[in-house]
Order: structure tokens, then C-alpha cells, then sequence
């Protein structure tokens, strides 16, 4: 997998495939509903066959999506089970069952009528929905990073005690939690309160007391090990990596 999007930024694409395809499924859908919608309105044969066309493309288009969806999912986020991508992935199953009903009753030849009308806008919803979760898992990212550059314009003096664990906190909460947060954080690391992020994850303490050059966060938010972190983003700014950095050698305490 790694190999396949190696080739591509040789070639000059080092972005996500998912999104390309994405954009195809979601415009045969919309087609689907337009043609179906003016078919129904002028009572024509041959609008109906083209809506018919569009929705049967939508679900042969479908199963390359999910796919590239997958492996986008395995590369960039580490196969993270982060809120966005479960709602995908489940809209996604939804819109497959929609799909493949539709196509069905099209090529039995049902003709345009209120009941397919409605499955052409389900499956129009479903897509919509399931750009909505690609939207807040790309966006929300950036404007974390936008909002974190933003306020890299005044810094503040470094905080000890119980201010620093706070400052840092709000850090965490800004750009990591979106994957390390909930139930089934990636790498089974939680970074939401102070006792998981002493916990460390599924490979050990990520934190050291004292000692941030044994610390296995500062590490990945220095970039020194990969995948560096916060995960498919820019290093934090390094007046941020440096609160985290006083924070551990203070003694990382609460």
C-alpha cells in the first residue's frame, strides 16, 4: 500500500485518492435525481433511461470509492477509529444498500415514479451525509492548525504547575484529540485527560516525568520518529512543542 502512494508522489500527487472518486460517485448521484425528477415531470422515456444510467454508473463507481476510502483511511490516519471516519464508514454501507436497490428496480424497468423518485434522493442524502463527515475530518484539521498559527502571533510566557498541565491540555485538545480521544483511540492512546495521557497507549508511556528526550510524544512532535504527529498535518509550531517539552521536564504534573 505504502508502495502505491510512493508511486504517486513520484509522479507529483501526494494527496489522498479518495476524494478524486468521491467527487465522481457524488455527481452521478445528483445526476440520477435531476434526470429522474425532469423525467417524471415531462413524461419522458428517455430521461428516465439516462437517470437509470447514472444510478447503475453511481454504484459501479461506488465500489472503487470505498476502496480508495480504505486505504486513504490506512495511510493518513493509521487506520484511527476517530468519529468521522465511523460515520463514513457506515453511511457508506447504507449507501450501497440504497444504490444496489435502486439500480435493481431500474433495470427491472420500473419507470420514474414517486417511489424511485425517493430512492434517487436517499441515495442523493446519503452521499451528501457522507460528504458532510469528509468535510468536518479535513476541515476541522485545518482550522486547528489555522486557529494554532494564529495565536502563535503573541506568546505567552511558559507556565509551571498547574497552569502548564492546562495549557498543554488545551494543546492536546486543539490538535490531537480528534484521533486520540473516545473509546477506541488510535493506538490506544488517550490524550483528553491527564490520567490517560500518563497511561500512555498500547506500546507503553508516551510520557517520561523529567526526562522529554525519553519521551516518546516528544518524539513524534518533533518529527524524530513516524509517523510524526499531529498525524497527515504540519508539526505543531515550536513554541507549542516547547510548553509540552517545560511541561514534561517540570515533571509532568497535573
Amino acid at each position: 500500500m505504502d508502495s502505491f502512494y510512493e508511486a504517486l508522489a513520484k509522479i507529483g500527487y501526494p494527496h489522498p485518492v479518495h476524494p478524486v472518486l468521491t467527487h465522481f460517485l457524488i455527481g452521478l448521484v445528483m445526476a440520477a435525481l435531476v434526470f429522474g425528477l425532469a423525467a417524471w415531470v415531462l413524461r419522458s422515456s428517455n430521461l428516465t433511461t439516462t437517470a437509470r444510467h447514472c444510478i447503475i454508473l453511481a454504484l459501479i463507481g461506488a465500489f472503487p470509492t470505498i476502496l480508495t476510502g480504505f486505504l486513504d483511511w490506512q495511510h493518513f490516519y493509521v487506520g484511527a477509529w476517530i468519529f468521522p471516519i465511523k460515520m463514513k464508514m457506515l453511511l457508506a454501507m447504507v449507501l450501497l444498500v440504497l444504490l444496489s436497490t435502486t439500480a435493481l428496480l431500474a433495470l427491472k424497468g420500473v419507470r420514474t415514479s414517486k417511489g424511485i423518485l425517493l430512492m434517487y434522493l436517499c441515495c442523493f442524502l446519503t452521499v451528501m451525509a457522507i460528504g458532510y463527515f469528509g468535510g468536518e475530518l479535513v476541515f476541522s484539521a485545518k482550522s486547528s492548525v489555522s486557529a494554532a498559527h494564529d495565536g502563535d502571533k503573541e506568546i505567552a510566557p511558559l507556565q509551571t504547575g498547574r497552569s502548564a498541565y492546562m495549557e498543554v491540555a488545551g494543546i492536546f485538545k486543539q490538535h490531537c484529540t480528534i484521533c486520540h480521544a473516545g473509546s477506541n483511540p488510535s493506538d490506544g492512546l488517550r490524550l483528553d485527560s491527564y490520567d490517560h495521557i500518563m497511561a500512555g497507549g498500547e506500546e507503553g508511556p508516551v510520557v517520561v516525568a523529567g526526562k522529554p528526550d525519553e519521551s516518546e510524544l516528544m518524539h513524534r512532535i518533533k518529527g524524530l520518529k513516524q509517523p510524526s504527529m499531529p498525524m497527515g498535518q504540519e508539526l505543531l509550531p515550536a513554541e507549542k512543542i516547547q510548553v509540552i517539552e517545560a511541561w514534561i521536564s517540570q515533571g509532568a504534573h497535573s
